[in-house]
């Protein structure tokens, strides 16, 4: 079983503006009242459970997943800059921007959110392709 949320981690980390920008700031589904979110930071999340979608031989060779990333930071085009990268990451990996997500300003937080919703069939993850 591969974990896919590990996986687009360690494709992010591999990044250098997303690393130089979000490095330690890279949370699973929530972060933390208590870190800092005074520099910019992204909550990857699985909007559902990865399912089994490629067969070979009546076993499943590949999971279909849907993610969510959210990039949050105090500057509007900083944002922009990281989720491109994401895009890119992810687009890279099969896994293709959807429609929905969120492209706001809290007045509460003074931050600027860019949250979008991918997904496909990571294929470069699973040794069968």
């Amino acid at each position: 079983m591969i974990d896919v949320l590990k996986e687009i981690y360690n494709r992010f980390m591999e990044n250098e503006i997303i690393k130089s920008h979000c490095e330690g700031r890279i949370k699973f589904y929530s972060y933390p009242e208590t870190a800092d979110d005074t520099k910019p930071f992204m909550i990857i999340s699985l909007l559902e459970p990865p399912r089994d979608a490629t067969y070979a031989s009546d076993n499943a060779k590949v999971e279909h997943v849907s993610v969510q990333v959210d990039v949050e930071a105090m500057n509007r085009m900083l944002v922009k800059e990281i989720q491109g990268q994401v895009k890119q990451i992810l687009k890279e990996m099969n896994v293709m921007q959807e429609l929905g997500g969120l492209d706001e300003y809290f007045d509460e937080t003074k931050r600027f959110v860019d949250s979008r919703r991918y997904s496909g069939f990571p294929y470069t993850l699973y040794d069968a392709f």
